[in-house]
């Protein structure tokens, strides 16, 4: 199995990068957004944090299609904060399990090397041990568990913290 082309996102790849993130929103716990964000979201999101900013926004391609991204976001609001990032990683359903997820994130980390930058974070919904597992083999370590800390379809879901140092 080939492995996919992994390049920085443009404006033209946002519905792709939507459409895969919605499907997260509207049928999983693995994010606590509930509402899907509209194409000027995206595009604001992107033009101010990406183009206008210092943050990442990477996409992986199959056969011509968007199958994955992963974004970098700052991590907290407050200055001190500046030299950590959140990572968030997202694989098309139907990609799964092919190395998408693993060549999005060894680019990112390539790019992230020799930066002013010196903690990538994620925050992981519970359950979910494909990505407690995709973490860790990345070298995050747990550093807490936050309980019941989201509310989604009905029920309480706990969060982990992951860090890496960069």
């Amino acid at each position: 199995m080939d492995a996919p082309t992994v390049r920085d996102a443009t404006a033209a790849d946002l519905p792709a990068v939507a459409a895969i993130y919605t499907h997260y929103v509207l049928n999983t716990t693995t994010t606590f957004n509930t509402q899907v964000r509209t194409p000027r979201e995206w595009t604001e999101r992107f033009e101010h944090d990406v183009r206008g900013g210092r943050y990442h926004l990477l996409v992986a391609e199959r056969d011509g299609m968007v199958s994955g991204y992963v974004e970098t976001q700052r991590f907290r609001p407050k200055p001190a904060y500046d030299r950590s990032l959140e990572l968030s990683i997202y694989v098309a359903p139907d990609t799964q399990s092919r190395g998408t997820g693993g060549a999005l994130l060894g680019a990112l980390l390539a790019r992230l090397a020799d930066t002013e930058f010196h903690r990538l974070y994620s925050v992981i919904a519970l359950p979910n041990e494909t990505s407690v597992r995709f973490h860790e083999k990345w070298g995050f370590a747990h550093r807490g568990t936050l309980t019941e800390a989201g509310h989604k379809f009905g029920r309480y879901l706990d969060v982990a913290f992951y860090e890496r140092a960069l």
